[in-house]
């Protein structure tokens, strides 16, 4: 048995739901339409369905459960593939550029190479 999925929640910050100033569109799905834009919709020049995804991890469920269903909801193919990928880490830590413990891919790539670059992502994800 199917069971519908709340597209809003009672939050004071986000679009707000119209005939409902209690509500907001809840961000995932504010967020998974602006693929749609980017691909050019809705002009004749819309490209998609993509031939891959590529997400992080903590992000797989919107991408891999809601996503398709809300593009198959109104007749558009879903992605053809997903990649997941792990976070980089930093002291246990992902990284991330609202807590400053970034490190800066370009200056590691200098640093290491193109070979030793590419054998850590896909050794440590």
């Amino acid at each position: 048995v199917g069971k519908d999925i709340l597209t809003s929640r009672r939050l004071r910050w986000g679009i707000p739901v119209p005939n409902d100033p209690t509500q907001t569109i809840y961000v995932w799905l504010d967020a998974l339409i602006n693929y749609l834009t980017v691909a050019g919709y809705p002009s004749e020049s819309f490209l998609w369905p993509p031939t891959h995804q590529i997400v992080g991890k903590d992000i797989l469920k919107f991408h891999a459960i809601y996503w398709p269903a809300f593009l198959m909801a109104v007749g558009l193919e879903p992605p053809r593939s997903i990649i997941t990928h792990a976070h980089w880490t930093r002291n246990k830590t992902k990284m991330s550029k609202s807590k400053g413990n970034i490190v800066d891919p370009v200056s590691e790539l200098e640093h290491y190479g193109s070979s030793a670059l590419r054998y850590y992502l896909l050794k440590e994800g």
